[in-house]
């Protein structure tokens, strides 16, 4: 059984590898991502399944998020999304590494993912090294021995013959050269080199899938003697919170009625009051969520039950509080929105609002049951991923273009110099609606892309939906010719990588 086990760790982690050092290695960025993180799931699941005969859910649930997430490598060509995606893959198929066996979902907690970044790549390290010095041993007959020998030398044989051959016969020519065409330069060191770091990492992943039968989650240690916060501490902290966030939200209400600024006679415009504050509000949010968190954690079991219910209670008002709070902070985005255009910034903050705001219906949950849960922790890094996964298969660089040009033509204003800054996802909707960009915007946006080249020669692994896109929106799109260096230094300003 043992050497069964082994040799499909082996073969699956061999040919994971190999596809990444083909697909991934001096890439661009395409569908290549997603193919090898799916990949490494799949290896992952048949050494679990060759092994244990069973692939427990909590697993799949992480290795199919990861797969979902890497998609958006083959849908949009925006840098910083995709940076965020390689990070939370790596967390999640971590995760999954050091979580492997758990049966249910409710046994994970967000504490786990701290150990991630350490537990995670010791373990995989120490299962590539287990795999390195115990196949050998697997092999228990010498038949078997053999067998593994001959095919290594065999394969060596075959490459060098028809390498030989090929120069003497036309057919074994053409097909060699065809396949070469077909798959990248295996030129050492550099590719060969990732070979190896994909190997460590995938033989580690599926050796730990096959050997560990039952869950080994890191147990922090417990604390004999919990942090302790008086009643009437707690209950001063929590009256002075509520007091300054209702006087905030009774003031946004009258607000609604007539613009602050011009009542008081400040000389600030609508426009600037909305730009203020959005950010303070969100961290003074965030901060009134974590006050409780300490709260109920440093509570002490001297309360009584009236006691207790009572902090409840100021607790469940302070939550209401900081969600129209956020609502305020999110009205404020809208607002800057209509007065100066929509951003990546101003989305992602707008997401980060949402987030929280869900994070906050979650607390106000568990202490409505009178306790925070080990499961809080995970609802909340449920939402958080859930708000990125919406972000990484939304096309929101195109969305934001498509408002901007419609807030245009209301406005009269476009800046055409964030426009050209934005990633290929954009251009087909600029290039779409360009005739509804007001003069001169259009003229700057038009002149700004005259020099906008796509590598469109791309080989099938590096397919990406939205460079394609761009890259045929650009070829229908009626540009001005591309200036010369000079006239493009002093008329262009700087053009858009």
């Amino acid at each position: 059984m043992r050497s069964t086990n082994s040799t499909v760790v082996w073969i699956a982690a061999l040919g994971t590898s190999a596809l990444g050092a083909a697909i991934l290695f001096s890439a661009e960025a395409g569908i290549n991502w997603p193919i090898w993180v799916a990949a490494a799931s799949v290896s992952v699941i048949v050494a679990r399944y060759v092994s244990a005969k069973r692939v427990e859910a909590p697993l799949l649930i992480l290795l199919a998020w990861a797969t979902i997430l890497s998609v958006r490598f083959a849908l949009s060509d925006t840098p910083f999304i995709r940076a965020l995606i390689v990070l939370s893959d790596a967390m999640l198929l971590g995760l999954a590494m050091i979580t492997l066996g758990v049966v249910n979902w409710s046994e994970l907690s967000a504490k786990l993912l701290v150990a991630v970044p350490v537990l995670a790549p010791v373990r995989v390290i120490g299962g590539t090294a287990y795999e390195a010095t115990a196949t050998p041993r697997s092999f228990s007959s010498s038949r078997t021995r053999s067998v593994a020998i001959g095919a290594v030398l065999s394969a060596a044989v075959i490459v060098v013959l028809i390498a030989l051959l090929g120069s003497a016969d036309p057919v074994i020519s053409w097909t060699t050269e065809h396949l070469a065409g077909w798959l990248p330069d295996w030129s050492f060191p550099p590719r060969v080199l990732f070979f190896a770091f994909l190997l460590v990492l995938t033989l580690g992943a599926n050796s730990i899938a096959s050997r560990q039968i039952q869950p080994n989650i890191p147990r922090y240690p417990q604390l004999e003697a919990r942090p302790a916060l008086g009643v009437t501490e707690q209950r001063m902290m929590l009256w002075s919170s509520a007091v300054v966030l209702w006087l905030f939200v009774l003031l946004q209400a009258s607000y609604l009625v007539h613009s602050p600024p011009a009542a008081l006679g400040s000389g600030v415009t609508f426009a600037e009051f909305a730009r203020r504050g959005f950010g303070q509000l969100s961290f003074a949010a965030t901060l009134v969520g974590a006050i409780i968190l300490i709260l109920e954690y440093a509570r002490p079991g001297t309360a009584t039950e009236r006691e207790r219910t009572t902090l409840r209670h100021l607790e469940l008002a302070l939550i209401i509080a900081v969600e129209l709070v956020l609502i305020s902070a999110f009205r404020r985005v809208i607002l800057y929105e209509q007065a100066y255009g929509f951003t990546t910034a101003r989305l992602v903050a707008q997401a980060y609002m949402i987030a929280m705001g869900l994070a906050l219906v979650a607390l106000a949950l568990e202490i409505r049951r009178e306790r925070i849960s080990i499961a809080f922790g995970r609802r909340v890094a449920e939402i958080a991923l859930g708000v990125f996964t919406v972000l990484t298969l939304w096309n929101f660089e195109g969305w934001i273009a498509a408002r901007n040009i419609d807030r245009a033509q209301t406005t009269g204003k476009f800046d055409a110099l964030y426009a050209s800054r934005l990633s290929s996802d954009a251009i087909p909707t600029l290039a779409r609606r360009h005739a509804d960009i007001p003069q001169p915007a259009r003229d700057s946006v038009e002149l700004r892309f005259a020099c906008k080249q796509l590598r469109t020669e791309r080989r099938w692994f590096e397919w990406n939906r939205s460079v394609n896109a761009a890259a045929d929106a650009l070829r229908t799109w009626q540009r001005p010719p591309c200036p010369v260096p000079s006239v493009r230094a002093s008329q262009a300003g700087p053009v858009s990588p």
